[in-house]
């Protein structure tokens, strides 16, 4: 039979008052509490715009807390500093009979982002005019009703996703610089003027009382241009590369002076383009002009003025069979006509 051993009680809590005596570590606080919530200027660093006429005077993020009405007279937010965001927030400045700019650059100003609002019955939306400003960012706003242009920008800037409608003059006026995913339409002048060289890609012009999209020695690439009174593209200098476009029913008052596609000037490259129901012509170089590449387009509607490449040109062979359907020509760089 086992016995049974008891350890004496004492002996027990001798034991665990010795494990008890080992060190817990400092208890001592490192120092006073900290706050653990943040303060409003850093849920919301940047200065709210609550009232018009304002003055972007200092470097910082700015944004419009309601929709904004104008004052006669004067421009609704004056930019006259680098270094500076502003964004609308979703809401409208509205313009009233006799007030200026929506968005004004007072100065060449230098790292400017304008974002994300709607802009009715100035005389212009975003207007600048020293033409020496760089680094400059509007996208996502909607221009309607200016007394003049919907943008007019004398400098470079990248204009992105933005909507130019019903303007009295020029939908988006830019000098240099690129203009991408925009639609400019229903304006009594043009739609897209590209000054100076310059991007515009993958934009819609269309319904505009002069010219769809006008550039002057820049690239106009996967462009839907439509309706347009004068020429769907206009180019109006050398060195321009228009490719990948498409032109429906431009030149709608049907002058020997416009076409689908325009051309003003040597040494333009224009390849890959659609043409079809111009007024005029479809593809037309004037008679002063030289040297232009004009390859892999396909032009319809105009018959006879499918193409119309005077002087000295270069171009690729016509592909005229509609008879059989059947393309005869296996020169890499042929145009299409019927």
């Amino acid at each position: 039979m086992k016995t049974i051993q008891f350890i004496p009680i004492a002996i027990i809590s001798a034991f665990g008052l010795q494990l008890s005596a080992f060190g817990q570590g400092v208890l001592t606080p490192p120092g006073a509490p900290a706050p653990t919530m943040k303060s409003l200027d850093q849920i919301e660093p940047r200065t709210p715009i609550s009232s018009v006429p304002f003055t972007i005077a200092d470097p910082g993020s700015y944004y419009v807390t309601t929709n904004l009405v104008g004052v006669s007279g004067s421009s609704a937010i004056t930019i006259s500093n680098n270094n500076v965001t502003l964004d609308l927030n979703g809401f409208a400045l509205l313009g009233v009979p006799g007030s200026l700019y929506a968005v004004a650059f007072a100065n060449s100003q230098t790292n400017v982002i304008v974002r994300n609002g709607t802009m009715n019955g100035w005389r212009i939306g975003v207007h600048e005019t020293s033409g020496n400003s760089r680094n400059v960012v509007l996208e996502n706003l909607a221009i309607f009703a200016s007394g003049s242009d919907g943008i007019l920008f004398d400098s470079a800037a990248d204009i992105r996703d933005c909507l130019c409608s019903s303007n009295v003059a020029i939908g988006i006026s830019v000098t240099g610089g690129r203009v991408m995913g925009c639609t400019a339409n229903f304006n009594r002048n043009s739609g897209i003027e590209m000054n100076a060289g310059g991007l515009v890609q993958n934009c819609w012009s269309g319904y505009n009382g002069n010219y769809g999209i006008e550039t002057s020695g820049g690239i106009v690439s996967g462009c839907w241009v439509q309706n347009n009174v004068w020429s769907g593209i206009q180019v109006a200098s050398d060195g321009g590369d228009i490719t990948g476009n498409d032109c429906y029913g431009n030149n709608t008052g049907g002058t020997s002076s416009y076409a689908g596609i325009y051309i003003e000037g040597p040494g333009n490259h224009i390849e890959g383009n659609r043409v079809s129901a111009s007024g005029y012509a479809g593809i037309s170089v004037d008679s002063f002009s030289s040297g232009n590449i004009i390859v892999k387009n396909s032009v319809s509607g105009n018959s006879a003025n499918n193409y119309l490449t005077p002087g000295t040109q270069i171009v690729g062979p016509l592909i005229t069979n509609t008879v059989s359907g059947i393309i005869t020509n296996s020169n890499p760089w042929a145009n299409f006509a019927f």
